[in-house]
């Protein structure tokens, strides 16, 4: 059955366009997180090294090479085996110099644009023949299906038309996947997902073809075995030993193409943000190029078996259409079309970034027109996307020049031996610091000009340059020429870059680029915990004195590897002395250090010079005053032990830091107080976990044995401060008290007065009204005769006199009485007071009093809530103690000020609305009566209002009432 090509180019058209709805839909995150960003999908997507090569030309090389065809999947299975000694070094020094391309490695190795610019050019003219590949696999591949048979001459220009439309389609689509704006991001996570999928459908594609074929050929796996018994030359003809050393250099080919085929490098290190993947691929990678190696063989037997005619590359393709399965056909077509299409779209993607970076950026430079400013970021994604289309273009003339002529096996070999020219510098960057660009681009250009002159020209031409196969010792087949050129090229590049780096000088920017290429980040690691571990210091120092400790112990220890002179290279470039990192003082902590150990060999003059230093040093630590001393950049270099006891920080751990890493609040104390232009700042307080610090701070310059410091002076005055605010607490107490005795004796006589009028009312009048009036009034005048009997013997003690409570007062009617109080005022906000202690919890006290606390704390409950508020108040018994509580619903009371309101005068009302003395006169009431009292603020019930005080007194016995 054949397929018409609009059918075929339907299909083609389609799966692109699948592949991009993929790919879209992964940028746009509309695909699962998981999906995108497992590690199966980073593995399958470095399947694009299993181009349309191995979908078909892989079984066309087994038939010529026999067994060697495994070494196309060994080759890069071993270098990812080689993972920590290749792959590894090679990403870490693309991500920390961000080089996305084998040209920027390159070229910042040897430090010359001229490399990078060789290294683009030459892999351009290597990549061709493998882009050549691609369009050959799809444009033979679209007229098999669609004539039945093997081509022609006659179908030339079929298959130039259908090559050119294909090269058409895959170009815009590669300006879809990569190219469609300028990004910064490590990867693009669309075009990864899409390269995954495309692998699983050409793996798939194939397993089913090699499977199906098998049986429809052979009845089965057995029957398979059977018919390679009875045909031993079959396997004979794989075993067959090929000339020039053909396997081993094809090895080596595909080892290299790790690193030296530009869509593969791309994969793993430009489109890779992370090692962990690296790790996977080592082992994935492999796994998945066994799988597509296992149809290989059982598609070629039964392609010989069957006597298809078609090449033996298309064996996969002439089985699908004998056994009648149009579906497989279409599929093993989808696959061949995405091996091609996937290496296409990548290999070309990042010759056009090495391309622009390297060819165009460096002779045409984008300059504004008519005055007006160039958009930069149009002009750079203009020229990629037309480097993309001359690219492939290019591939497309190629693959017009040698036509036909050159088998799908020829082809890879092509490519892969231009690409291997790339790896005698990629070793060199990892394991040869002397190497140097004169030898590599000499070894490059010397390389590849035999590798154009013995293998590229005579695919053009047809003839062999014949004094090249003289220099080999035994006569070769000419499809084994290949493998002379390759292995001539490949030896003239290496000993040409040897001899010509040993002869001429590495100038220091390679010396440098070398040194960060070499000393990786396990040995980074591993010399640095040496130094810790020597000096026994730990991973969290940031102590500049300690980090200058770590700097020195390590030069001293990476002089024992790579000499003095490289090794203070090393740290002056990635460790340099800095002020803001380093300090700059002298280390006058590790001095002291080293003539305490060098004590007992002090001897004459210098052991009394290093006893008058103990004994000043011991003076400054004895002193009774906090003294520390500032290096120029405010690096600590005394800390004494006041010091250590004001701020309770020991001196060991802050000695040889800066004053900025101190821990709060001692930090912005001293730089606010250095950064300021006094000299002396007296009683300046400082929050600390120990409550409020007073501190007299006074600082002074010097400068000793050229060293500019600052001398600070701390001075703890908090006892004295604390001895001055209670005098003066009393003082002001004493003061009230002796308006409190006046104001009591003047209220005095006036209250009397009223009530003896009262007490008058009741015999004058009968009105059961007046009569109530009358005694409230005569009860409230006893309650002003109580409040102003306190104030007299506040006045002669300082606090109320002490009180033994004699008497059975119950909390419920106490709460009751003072509510009723506190409703007579008209002009108080309406409130809801809820009661609900218990009639049985009776305390031992006084009524009188007792009734002043409630009003207080109610009537100050009442001013804290909102208009409708709720008070309650709760009692329960505890054991001999009554636990009563009062809670409103307000904005509560700032946890800072909480310390403070039982402080006579202390309010947190406006002005001319609270006196101060209300809770101050609950706290004595409580505390003579024997009790306790406490604030809760917020209510924990309440998240972050109300406030609720709480209130212990003694239970009284039943049997007093």
């Amino acid at each position: 059955m054949t397929f018409s090509i609009n059918t075929l180019f339907l299909i083609g058209l389609s799966y692109l366009l699948l592949l991009f709805a993929i790919a879209y839909a992964a940028e746009r995150h509309l695909l699962p997180s998981k999906i995108i960003n497992h590690p199966a999908t980073y593995v399958l997507s470095l399947g694009i090294y299993a181009s349309g090569f191995a979908i078909y030309g892989a079984v066309g090389f087994a038939k010529n090479y026999g067994y060697s065809f495994l070494n196309y999947y060994i080759g890069l299975s071993a270098a990812m085996i080689l993972l920590p000694i290749m792959l590894l070094p090679i990403h870490r020094i693309c991500k920390n110099y961000r080089l996305n391309s084998l040209a920027d490695l390159l070229s910042f190795r040897f430090r010359s644009s001229w490399v990078g610019s060789l290294v683009t050019l030459f892999t351009a003219i290597a990549i061709w023949p493998l882009l050549a590949i691609q369009i050959q696999t799809v444009s033979e591949s679209t007229l098999i299906l669609s004539l039945g048979h093997a081509l022609s001459q006659e179908d030339d220009g079929y298959r130039r038309l259908t090559a050119l439309g294909f090269c058409v389609i895959i170009t815009a689509f590669t300006i879809l996947f990569g190219s469609r704006n300028l990004t910064s991001k490590d990867s693009h996570r669309g075009l990864l997902t899409a390269l995954a999928f495309e692998s699983l459908v050409k793996m798939f594609a194939l397993l089913l073809v090699g499977i199906i074929s098998t049986y429809a050929v052979f009845g089965s796996f057995g029957g398979l075995q059977s018919w390679l018994d009875s045909s031993p030359d079959v396997l004979a003809s794989l075993n067959k030993p090929h000339a020039a050393d053909s396997n081993r250099l094809m090895l080596i080919m595909f080892f290299a193409a790790a690193v030296c085929m530009p869509h593969i490098f791309h994969m793993l290190f430009s489109e890779n943000p992370s090692a962990k993947n690296l790790a996977t691929a080592s082992w994935g990678l492999p796994l998945f190029l066994l799988i597509m190696s296992l149809p290989v063989l059982p598609i070629l037997w039964a392609g010989s078996a069957r006597g298809i005619a078609l090449p033996a590359d298309y064996y996969a393709l002439g089985l699908s259409l004998e056994i009648g399965k149009p579906w497989l056909s279409v599929l093993l077509y989808l696959g061949g079309l995405s091996a091609a299409s996937g290496a296409i779209i990548v290999t070309t993607l990042a010759l056009a970034s090495m391309s622009l970076n390297h060819l165009v950026l460096p002779v045409l430079r984008p300059k504004n027109s008519k005055g007006r400013d160039i958009d930069i970021y149009r002009w750079l994604l203009t020229t990629r996307q037309l480097l993309i289309c001359v690219i492939i273009l290019i591939g497309f003339v190629f693959y017009e020049l040698i036509g036909a002529s050159q088998s799908l096996s020829r082809l890879a070999m092509t490519s892969a031996s231009g690409c291997v020219q790339f790896l005698p510098g990629v070793l060199a960057v990892l394991y040869w610091p002397k190497a140097n660009r004169n030898g590599f681009i000499s070894g490059l250009c010397a390389g590849f000009s035999l590798w154009i002159i013995g293998i590229i020209l005579p695919m053009f031409s047809g003839v062999h340059p014949s004094f090249l196969e003289h220099l080999y010792l035994y006569p070769i087949e000419r499809d084994q020429f290949w493998v002379v050129i390759t292995g001539l090229s490949l030896a003239l590049n290496g000993i040409v870059f040897i001899i010509v780096s040993l002869l001429s000088e590495t100038s220091a920017e390679e010396r440098r680029a070398a040194e960060a290429c070499t000393i990786g980040d396990r040995a980074a690691t591993q010399e640095f915990q040496r130094a810790l571990d020597e000096l026994q210091m730990n991973e969290q120092e940031t102590r500049p004195y300690a980090l200058r400790r770590i700097r020195d112990r390590i030069e001293v220890n990476l002089s024992s590897l790579v000499g003095p002179s490289s090794a203070r290279r090393v740290i002056d470039r990635a460790l340099p002395y800095t002020d803001n990192v380093m300090g700059d003082s002298e280390d006058i902590t590790y001095i002291e250090k080293r003539l305490e150990n060098y004590q007992t060999h002090l001897t004459g003059l210098a052991a009394d010079l290093d006893s008058l230093r103990r004994y000043h040093r011991q003076t400054l630590e004895d002193l009774p005053i906090g003294v520390c001393a500032l290096g120029r950049d405010q690096e600590i270099l005394l800390w004494n032990m006041s010091m250590a006891d004001i701020t309770h920080i020991n001196a060991n751990t802050v000695t040889g830091s800066r004053l900025a890493g101190l821990p709060e609040p001692w930090s912005t104390c001293l730089q606010d107080f250095l950064a300021s232009s006094d000299l002396h700042r007296s009683k300046f307080s400082v929050e600390t976990d120990g409550g409020l610090r007073w501190l007299n701070l006074h600082r002074t310059e010097s400068q000793m044995l050229g060293r500019d410091e600052l001398i600070v002076v701390v001075e703890d005055i908090t006892d004295t401060q604390l001895l001055e605010h209670e005098l003066t607490h009393q003082e002001r107490l004493a003061s009230i008290g002796r308006l409190a005795a006046g104001v009591a004796h003047e209220i005095g006589n006036p209250v009397t007065g009223i009530a003896c009028l009262a007490q008058n009312l009741r015999y004058e009048s009968d009105n059961a009204d007046t009569l109530e009036a009358a005694s409230q009034i005569v009860k409230q005048t006893q309650r002003i005769s109580s409040i102003v009997h306190s104030l007299v013997n506040f006045a002669h003690t300082g606090r109320q006199d002490p009180t033994q409570a004699t008497e059975a007062v119950s909390v419920r009617n106490c709460v009751s009485e003072a509510v009723q109080l506190l409703s007579l005022d008209p002009e108080a906000r309406h409130i809801h007071y809820n009661n609900n202690c218990p009639e049985h919890i009776v305390v031992a006290g006084d009524n009188q009093r007792l009734m002043q606390v409630f009003i207080n704390l109610l009537s100050n409950a009442r001013d804290a809530s909102p208009e409708d508020g709720m008070i309650t108040v709760d009692a329960e018994a505890e054991q001999d103690s009554a636990h009563i509580t009062v809670t409103d619903h307000g904005t509560g009371i700032d946890e800072k000020l909480q310390k403070q309101i039982f402080e006579p005068f202390f309010t947190t009302k406006e002005p001319g609305k609270g006196t101060g003395l209300g809770l101050a006169l609950v706290y004595n009431i409580i505390s003579d009566l024997g009790g306790d009292i406490s604030i809760e603020s917020p209510v924990t019930e309440f998240s972050r209002s109300g406030t609720r005080f709480h209130i212990h007194l003694r239970l009284n016995h039943p049997e007093v009432l």
